[in-house]
């Protein structure tokens, strides 16, 4: 039990995003599946809804229970400059996306195009009516615009720059820290968005200023939850499936 306490932080900073991170690995492809002819659903459809709703349930309930660790580590609160930079992140993600940057250079070094872990999801093509997509939609936007900001910020600029700074990270505050720490979030984003890693480079460096600028975990999570709504509505609205 004492061993346990002792480790406990750690636990709740890293647990949440590692889960994540396992369950998106179930995530189907969809490639190749055409527009339904039926009312029918496919497997692979029930498959990421089920994956989706496993998200919310898990990450919620994780989140919650280590709630009380979060607030000790960092009081609530946020700086309407969170929200400026959510609005110029979506610009800079979306922007740099569509440049396709990245497929230029891995071509131009003679590599072939890496896989996109991303499921380019059309719930307008996959999902026969309107109620199939409110039940898709509601976990996704869930999953999108709070989730992954809270549980990726957490991780990142609750645990990981502290911890890189030094291994005795709890007393540390998010301010006077080294490159080392300051880049981590940065070379996370680029491995977990390699298709997007230039884009992945501009947005998790802007986040990084952000903190820099407030010291403070909560303006990273609102700036995180502005971008990624945005982003949502944004596929939605152009039908850019492929970055969901």
């Amino acid at each position: 039990m004492n061993e346990f306490q002792l480790h406990k932080p750690t636990i709740a900073f890293v647990a949440p995003l590692v889960i994540f991170l396992v369950i998106v690995q179930f995530y189907p492809s969809f490639a190749g599946e055409q527009q339904l002819a039926t009312d029918a659903v496919s497997q692979d459809t029930i498959t990421y809804m089920f994956m989706l709703v496993a998200q919310v349930i898990v990450a919620a309930s994780l989140l919650l229970y280590f709630r009380p660790i979060y607030l000790r580590h960092f009081p609530f609160k946020f700086s309407w400059l969170s929200v400026v930079v959510g609005v110029v992140g979506i610009g800079l993600w979306v922007g740099l996306c569509h440049l396709e940057i990245e497929k230029t250079i891995m071509t131009a070094i003679g590599f072939g195009p890496s896989g996109d872990a991303r499921p380019a999801f059309n719930p307008f093509e996959h999902l026969p009516n309107t109620m199939w997509r409110i039940v898709f939609l509601l976990p996704r936007f869930l999953v999108l615009a709070l989730l992954v900001p809270l549980v990726e910020e957490l991780f990142l600029r609750g645990w990981l720059v502290r911890y890189v700074e030094d291994v005795d990270w709890e007393p540390l505050a998010l301010s006077g820290l080294g490159w080392a720490a300051l880049i981590a979030p940065t070379i996370y984003g680029v491995l977990t968005h390699p298709t997007e890693a230039i884009a992945a480079i501009a947005w998790f460096s802007l986040v990084t200023l952000l903190m820099v600028r407030t010291k403070n975990i909560w303006d990273c999570v609102v700036a995180h939850a502005v971008t990624n709504l945005l982003l949502g509505v944004y596929v939605i609205w152009f039908e850019q499936w492929q970055l969901w």
